[in-house]
């Protein structure tokens, strides 16, 4: 063969080869870049989630703390008026403290569905239930022991797992 036709098909061949590389290159730096799109879009995600999970947390703090406060405003109007009346949760209270109580009692139940965490959000449901059992007593000895319990047991140890959540989601 002529060397012009070497010429010729060495330079299709680098032209092949050129042209192939440039492709590769291109194909590689295109996935490589959807990747780390959908990286940064699941970063994203993710940090909305622990937002949503921080804020919760810290309305669930607030609510809960705000529920056993008024429990306990009531549970001691509860003892005065049967110290008064010699009768157990036979008279009516204050209407604004009850009417509040109802309230944080619905803002922590929506708040607790909110919770990611099975375990702590059952302890919630079952602390929203035992607050609310204080004023479905059938005495004041039976009030005085779940207010008791929920005072030295539940308040410290919820807080605690709610604190550990909350840092988890920082």
């Amino acid at each position: 063969m002529e060397p012009l036709t070497w010429g010729f098909i060495g330079t299709l061949v680098g032209t092949v080869v050129g042209a192939s590389a440039s492709i590769i290159t291109t194909h590689i730096n295109a996935r490589n870049s959807i990747k780390i799109q959908n990286d940064l879009e699941n970063y994203k995600r993710q940090e909305i989630f622990r937002e949503f999970q921080r804020d919760n947390y810290l309305k669930l703090q607030e609510t809960f703390h705000k529920a056993l406060r008024l429990v306990s405003l009531l549970h001691l109007e509860d003892i005065k008026k049967y110290k008064e009346t010699g009768k157990w949760q036979q008279t009516i209270l204050n209407s604004e403290n009850d009417k509040n109580l109802m309230i944080a009692l619905r803002d922590l139940s929506f708040y607790e569905e909110r919770i990611e965490s099975d375990q702590l959000r059952n302890e919630f449901k079952g602390l929203r239930k035992k607050i609310s059992s204080v004023s479905r007593t059938s005495s004041q000895d039976e009030s005085d022991a779940i207010m008791m319990d929920l005072m030295k047991n539940d308040f410290d140890r919820i807080m605690t797992d709610l604190g550990t959540e909350l840092r988890k989601n920082y």
